[in-house]
């Protein structure tokens, strides 16, 4: 299918490629990733790792603080699984598209345009000067090191004030990666696409509840730091598996602590964490069959869904709680960034 299509667009084999991508999403809201973003292994590792502090910067103690990014950081879908996709792309990347669903009032949350409420509303160009790119055919490629990766170090001044700061930005030097976004404009398989002018098709190879996929991760890590510093066992009733408090600022110190290195959690400091490949495996390890310690398969929706159901409350969706900590990532990114 992708050389036929190479060739019904007169691409040469150099022009169509296959990407093997993950999705984090709630089940009901479909898992092809339709006017959606993805991203290969190491950027869906930079987005899980990063976003580990969530629970102490929505703590009572800094609630407020960080640009009301936490409203309703309590709820959580009940369905949030990981997709492991492959997507045929035809022809070359275009402009990355921060895409999350509409708010009930008619605003994007990360860039506040308006738009369709409970529609995925994507949107392309400088953090500061976003526009609509919903009808962008080319699939949508970020460098993470390039957008994040290149701005200043956490300083002392921050340290003393919340430590937990500076914990989540080193993980990019650590993973790398890439994110990619796709638009309906583009989908081959959309009803009446043109051949002509498509530019991507996603296969699901593999859905797990990121229930089961954090378990198996947090498990590697644990298992690794045990062997060690033994950081997690002197936390205050640390217990493993399903009980364990991953909200709890100790279990959260040694996440980091073990994943980075305890010394490259103080400014101006670096020590060897967890190796890469390590993690890797551990990312890759609910994908495997359950046979190989994999996670349960879980069938894909009937159909492709593209809208949040009217019966939802679209303000307290996952989706837009990921929309608000990823406007932070993209606010400190850009505030930081150092002179190119």
């Amino acid at each position: 299918m992708l050389g036929l299509h190479a060739v019904l667009l007169g691409f040469s084999p150099a022009s169509s490629q296959t990407l093997t991508v993950y999705h984090v999403n709630p089940l009901h809201e479909g898992v092809l990733p339709i006017d959606m973003d993805t991203a290969d292994l190491h950027g869906d590792m930079f987005f899980d790792l990063k976003s580990k502090t969530t629970p102490i910067e929505r703590s009572s103690q800094f609630n407020g603080t960080r640009g009301g990014d936490c409203t309703n950081g309590e709820v959580v879908d009940t369905d949030l699984v990981i997709s492991k996709l492959s997507i045929d792309v035809f022809g070359g990347f275009g402009e990355y598209g921060r895409c999350n669903i509409c708010m009930e009032d008619g605003i994007d949350p990360f860039s506040g345009l308006k738009c369709t409420p409970g529609q995925y509303f994507c949107t392309c160009g400088n953090f500061r000067a976003p526009y609509a790119c919903n009808d962008q055919r080319a699939v949508g490629r970020e460098e993470l090191s390039s957008a994040f990766g290149n701005f200043t170090i956490c300083t002392w001044d921050v340290w003393v004030k919340a430590p937990w700061a500076c914990w989540g930005w080193p993980v990019v030097r650590l993973t790398g990666g890439t994110w990619y976004s796709t638009t309906r404009a583009g989908w081959c398989d959309a009803p009446g696409a043109d051949p002509a002018t498509c530019t991507w098709r996603a296969r699901v190879e593999k859905i797990v509840n990121k229930s089961c996929s954090d378990d198996i991760i947090y498990s590697a890590v644990e298992a690794y730091d045990a062997e060690r510093d033994g950081c997690f066992a002197r936390c205050p009733s640390h217990q493993r598996g399903q009980a364990r408090n991953t909200s709890a600022t100790c279990w959260i110190y040694c996440f980091y602590a073990t994943v980075l290195g305890e010394r490259t959690l103080v400014p101006g400091e670096h020590s060897d964490g967890m190796p890469l490949p390590e993690l890797e495996a551990a990312f890759e390890r609910p994908f495997l069959s359950e046979a190989l310690g994999g996670c349960p398969s879980i069938p894909p929706p009937k159909s492709p869904v593209t809208q949040v159901p009217a019966h939802r409350s679209i303000t307290r969706s996952w989706a837009q709680r990921r929309a608000a900590m990823i406007k932070r990532w993209y606010g400190e990114a850009n505030s930081l960034r150092l002179p190119m």
